[in-house]
């Protein structure tokens, strides 16, 4: 932004890690996504504002979750809900996540770094 060169950013999450996104350590997880989520168009619009460039932060990042929508003749389900169960509300509007677990960055389109770490001190150490 600085040296008034075009990038944009897209990122592409899973809606909620593996598991139930109700238990604590889903929620947990999403409230820190949403903060540096927060934190990241902050600093952009910063940057912005700094270099007098009326721009929006979202023209420069963005931030993705993919979702499939079935149809009733081809439903994954295979057995009725229980009423009031996220299974129900699932079933009544078809969608569903599609999980993202790769890890991939393009730059430029010049360089093209692919792996399966996830971001964490553990992957990381290769342990």
């Amino acid at each position: 932004i600085a040296k008034k060169e075009r990038f944009t950013v897209y990122i592409l999450l899973p809606m909620w890690p593996e598991g139930s996104p109700e238990s604590k350590l889903a929620q947990e997880l999403l409230a820190f996504q949403r903060l540096t989520m927060e934190a990241m168009y902050t600093r952009i619009a910063e940057v912005l504002t700094r270099h007098g460039n009326s721009e929006h932060p979202k023209d420069y990042l963005n931030f993705y979750c993919l979702g499939t929508r079935e149809t009733a003749e081809f439903s994954q389900a295979t057995k009725p809900a229980k009423p009031n169960s996220n299974e129900k509300l699932l079933n009544e509007t078809r969608r569903h996540q599609i999980y993202v677990h790769s890890k991939m960055m393009i730059v430029d389109d010049e360089v093209v770094i692919m792996g399966s770490a996830n971001v964490n001190q553990r992957s990381l150490d290769g342990t």
